[in-house]
């Protein structure tokens, strides 16, 4: 083909991939009432415990722009899980807090992809379960898979801009001393 430009290998691997890890969670998700996208906001709400976040508190942990914290912030206030307050400092905001039916729909789902170690467990078998690299199960060689992982991908947002929170709250490291 002439003049074909092709589309680069790793940009489009990255891609597949994170579309393979969405179709992973899925459905468990969907069992319990949440998409992807409302996990992570519900968890980076749930993680400030009693001192609820500011919108705009969200927008840089998540990494994405006002206008989508706004429209999911009022989906997940229609199904219940949310409520919001203006604050007195600033009333071009809202403070944001779960309720008691969006308390226990991100417990569970704590419970089940991180407690339970379902996504780590999926992640350190795909990077370490294959080839000569030996067992997933291997501490040393899993933290140092998902030490490389994070390097690279740390690599990308940079290069690329990316300013969303760096470290997703959870204890990597608890996870692996317990295998």
């Amino acid at each position: 083909m002439r003049g074909h430009i092709g589309m680069n290998q790793v940009m489009f691997g990255c891609k597949r991939a994170y579309y393979a890890i969405l179709k992973l969670t899925r459905q468990p998700l969907k069992q319990m009432g949440l998409t992807a996208a409302r996990f992570d906001l519900m968890y980076a709400i749930y993680i400030r415990g009693e001192w609820p976040p500011l919108q705009s508190d969200l927008r840089r942990t998540l990494g994405v722009c006002a206008s989508v914290v706004s429209r999911m912030l009022k989906s997940l206030e229609e199904l219940g899980y949310i409520t919001k307050e203006r604050p007195i400092e600033d009333a071009r905001q809202w403070r944001v807090w779960l309720t008691k039916l969006g308390r226990a729909r991100i417990k569970r789902a704590i419970r089940q992809f991180l407690s339970w170690g379902f996504a780590q467990l999926a992640l350190v078998s795909a990077l370490v379960a294959g080839g000569s690299r030996g067992p997933w199960w291997d501490p040393v060689k899993s933290k140092a898979a998902l030490d490389n992982a994070a390097t690279v991908f740390d690599r990308l947002r940079d290069a690329f801009g990316d300013e969303a929170t760096r470290k997703y709250p959870w204890p990597v490291d608890d996870w692996l001393a317990s295998i």
